[in-house]
């Protein structure tokens, strides 16, 4: 996607209304995914740790 078409995506994106359930939801999604990866024994630095905070 150019540029400027990804600009006018998040635009579209940050306007876009959630619902508290569906935020919970999300929520929980990623805290599951953070769970499998202690299972699975992934390892990440703080640093690393932050910028996947920083996505959700």
């Amino acid at each position: 996607m150019a540029p400027a078409a990804q600009a006018v995506r998040n635009q579209e994106i940050l306007k876009t209304e959630y619902s508290e359930k569906a935020a919970i939801g999300a929520l929980y999604d990623e805290l599951s995914k953070g769970i499998e990866s202690l299972k699975k024994g992934d390892v990440y630095t703080i640093d690393e740790a932050w910028e996947e905070i920083d996505k959700i």
